[in-house]
């Protein structure tokens, strides 16, 4: 599902317009150009019927703006909106079945080499299965 998530976003004109290509999972590499996307599975249910698993997973997928500038992480995060919700789509195996935003936070961090970085934080909640 990670890399399936990662190749949407970096399909969608509207974000690589503003990220290029920085996105990652679970980390921003040191010293990397912003503004960014980092993404992180903080959660995942399988759901089940009463025959066992169906195949289908609820995972929760943390999805943080990262630059230097307000603007810059406010524009990113309305385009990763933008991007994911709602999304019903197939990428490579992976059909995605429905992306919704469950919560948003702003925040404001100092980096290790001194410099200042803002970040809007989005929760989103993907349901996602594999196609085979």
């Amino acid at each position: 599902m990670e890399e399936a998530l990662s190749a949407y976003l970096l399909a969608d004109a509207g974000l690589t317009a503003l990220v290029d290509n920085r996105v990652n999972w679970n980390a921003r590499p040191q010293a990397q150009a912003s503004p960014s996307v980092v993404l992180n599975r903080v959660g995942g249910t399988p759901a089940y019927s009463m025959t066992g698993a169906s195949g289908l997973v609820q995972s929760r997928i943390q999805i943080d703006a990262w630059g230097k500038t307000f603007s810059s992480v406010i524009g990113v995060s309305r385009a990763v909106k933008e991007a994911l919700s709602g999304i019903s789509t197939t990428v490579g195996v992976i059909r995605f079945q429905g992306s919704f935003i469950d919560s948003e936070r702003q925040s404001f961090e100092q980096g290790s080499g001194g410099e200042y970085f803002h970040r809007v934080s989005l929760d989103f909640i993907v349901w996602h299965s594999p196609t085979e």
